[in-house]
Order: structure tokens, then C-alpha cells, then sequence
């Protein structure tokens, strides 16, 4: 899954914490010529840039801030990516630092209060999470992913894709109507919790691959985080910088 998908939310919950449920949203009549899920997924990938563009990507490493509530100042991070492996390192305002990984096993985080081993967020889940290509794979996840019809998301109808992933969690997806393009998720938490969260995709540009969303916001409860893409770059990125840290090797034994 790239960035600009559920696995940052998923990455900085364990960096910032929130809980709360979101109310549902108006639903309008289906109207228009796309009729099936599959129709919604297949226009995604193709205003993306195509299914070429996106499997070619093989390495990613994203720059940007994050601001939101709660937060004393603006925090940077960057995230380094290949197809289920990821890093994601978080620089706060007070110069502490926080970093998550998965290196295809082990999902871990790291910061001043030592290292931790994920166990309560489901495998597949994690999995997924790292899916560089997930825009090509996304139906895999699901016991059933079924377009409910066009509904209001974040001002805008949007074609609204209703599923229950494998490990059982509700997730909502909303693709814009005039541009095909993916304008939010709202998803149960994959770990113990079933928080219910949301997460607005704007500003999409072209990094020399397929269209990135530079601007996402998240919201859990009355916690809200925006997260500000700076530079998105796809020069390959040497394996060893997925390898787990000795503090987290030291509890995977």
C-alpha cells in the first residue's frame, strides 16, 4: 500500500494516539455510468496513470510535515518503501524521534520509551499495509468489496465502495465522481480497538510515476493530523535499510 494510503495512519498511531467513531454519511441515488466496484477500481488505476505506471514503482521515499491537534509544533517525517517492506521515521518539533518498520515478518516501532513488536494488528492486515502496489491489488484484501452507491464525502459525491476485509474490519472507500481520483477511506482500526477513522486525500501531482495525493488528512474522535508531502521520490533504496534494529531483534528472539 503506497503512503497516501491507510498504512500511514496505521504507522503513526503509534506515535499518536486518538479514538473516537465518525457519523455516517448521506447517501444519494446511483446515478451515472459506473455500476459495479470493479468499474470503480479499474477508472482509479487508470487516471493514476495506469497499471504500468503504478507496477514500475519498486521504491519509494516520501518527505513531508505534520501538524495537527494536540501537537506542540510541526513534525517532519519520511517514509522509505518496497513492495512489504516500509520505514517510517517521525522527527517531532522538540527534536525527539519515533520510527516504525515492517521488514515482511516483524511489524515494530521504536522511540523514547524503547521498542515494541505490533502483535495486536491483524498479519494480513500489516501485510497489506506494505503493499507497494496495493492500487493493483486491492479486491485481495476482501471477503466482499461492493459499490453501496454515490454519497457525499468531504463535499463532494463520490462513488462509495463498502467492504469486510479478511480479519474482519469495515472499510469504507470513497472515489471522486468528476475525476475518478480516491478522496478518503473511513476504516475501523485493524488493531484491537475498531477505532472508526477517516482520511482525505487532496492535492494529487505527479512525481514522475503515477499521481500522489500531497496533502492527507486524518481524523480519529476530535484528533486531526495533516500530513504535507514535500518530495516523493523512486530511486531504489538498498534492502538493508528495512532490517530490524538490534533493540527489536533482542525481543523477536
Amino acid at each position: 500500500m503506497r503512503l497516501t494510503n491507510v498504512r500511514l495512519t496505521a504507522l503513526t498511531t503509534l506515535i499518536f494516539a486518538g479514538a473516537g467513531l465518525i457519523l455516517p454519511h448521506q447517501v444519494w441515488p446511483q446515478s451515472g455510468q459506473l455500476k459495479t466496484a470493479a468499474a470503480v477500481l479499474d477508472r482509479y488505476k487508470q487516471v493514476l496513470g495506469g497499471v504500468e505506471a503504478i507496477a514500475k514503482v519498486q521504491s519509494e521515499t516520501v518527505h513531508g510535515e505534520i501538524e495537527g491537534t494536540g501537537l506542540s509544533g510541526k513534525s517532519t517525517f519520511v517514509s522509505y518503501a518496497k513492495p512489504f517492506r516500509q520505514l517510517f521515521k517521525v522527527t517531532r518539533a522538540d527534536g525527539s524521534e519515533a520510527i516504525s518498520g515492517f521488514d515482511g515478518e516483524v511489524s515494530w516501532s521504536v522511540d523514547s520509551q524503547g521498542a515494541t513488536i505490533d502483535k495486536d494488528t491483524a498479519p494480513e492486515a500489516v501485510r497489506r499495509d506494505a503493499d507497494l502496489q496495493y492500487a493493483l491489488h486491492q479486491p485481495d484484501y476482501f471477503k466482499n468489496l461492493d459499490l453501496a452507491g454515490v454519497t457525499d464525502f468531504d463535499g463532494r459525491p463520490c462513488y462509495w465502495l463498502h467492504g469486510t476485509t479478511h480479519w474482519g474490519k469495515d472499510n469504507n472507500q470513497f472515489y471522486d465522481v468528476q475525476t475518478g481520483l480516491l478522496a478518503g477511506y473511513r476504516f475501523q482500526a485493524d488493531d484491537k480497538s475498531a477505532a472508526v477513522s477517516t482520511l482525505v486525500f487532496q492535492d494529487y501531482k505527479n512525481f514522475g510515476g503515477p499521481l500522489v495525493a500531497t496533502k492527507l488528512t486524518s481524523r480519529t474522535g476530535d484528533h486531526v493530523r495533516t500530513f504535507t508531502f514535500t518530495s516523493v521520490s523512486y530511486e531504489p533504496l538498498a534492502d538493508s535499510i528495512f532490517e530490524l534494529p538490534q533493540a527489536v531483534k533482542a525481543l523477536a528472539k
